[in-house]
């Protein structure tokens, strides 16, 4: 009995956006509608599916063309192997062809997963881009995040400084355009200096 089968289909999407979408955990999920996804985008990442009913690892990644990665579901026998799972990216008139090339699998399983990639996978991924599917937004960042406190909000006066008391009342000052309004003070005017003549006179008094 074979183990191995290869399945492809044309998604109307670039070869990069397709291949953002299978490597995006989130984007997998959504499209795959299989439940939880995480997959690791690098040589040696986990890959997991359908809420863990399928695992394996990455063993190469050539962006937006090829990922060549194990596979096994928890139906597997124990003593099976991983299979080998590699999937390319292929530039076409009206957008990417998708192949899938699964080898190593238990024979007694090879039909199941031909059917289980075909539908849930290459249509679903060709469902997913006719609707005019966009890159999944960033995640949210936690309110708090490592290394970071969260921001206390300010303090009034009297409990930035310890007092308990009742808080004190300020005094408006006036405004400059009042102060302006004020008639200026008449200033006075310096004594005058006597007179060289006056001088003399009140010299000679003292004398006598």
């Amino acid at each position: 009995m074979p183990d191995s089968f290869q399945l492809e289909m044309i998604v109307a999407a670039e070869p990069q956006r397709v291949f953002s979408a299978w490597m995006d955990s989130r984007e997998h999920a959504a499209f795959t509608g299989g439940g939880e996804a995480v997959v690791e985008p690098w040589a040696g990442g986990r890959f997991i599916a359908w809420d863990g009913y399928i695992h394996g690892i990455l063993l190469g990644v050539d962006e937006g063309r090829r990922i060549v990665q194990t596979w096994r579901t928890s139906e597997f026998p124990p003593e099976s192997r991983d299979s080998r799972v590699v999937v390319e990216f292929e530039p076409v008139r009206g957008g990417t062809r998708v192949v899938i090339r699964h080898s190593d699998l238990p024979p007694s399983h090879v039909k199941k997963y031909e059917k289980g990639w075909t539908e849930h996978y290459l249509k679903a991924l060709a469902r997913y881009f006719a609707k005019g599917a966009k890159p999944a937004p960033a995640p949210r960042a936690p309110e708090t995040t490592w290394g970071r406190q969260p921001e206390k909000p300010a303090r009034r006066p009297q409990e930035a400084s310890g007092h308990k008391g009742p808080a004190r009342k300020t005094v408006p000052r006036k405004s400059a355009a009042k102060s302006a309004a004020r008639k200026p003070r008449k200033q006075r005017k310096p004594a005058r200096r006597p007179s060289a003549a006056r001088r003399k006179t009140g010299a000679r008094r003292s004398r006598r």
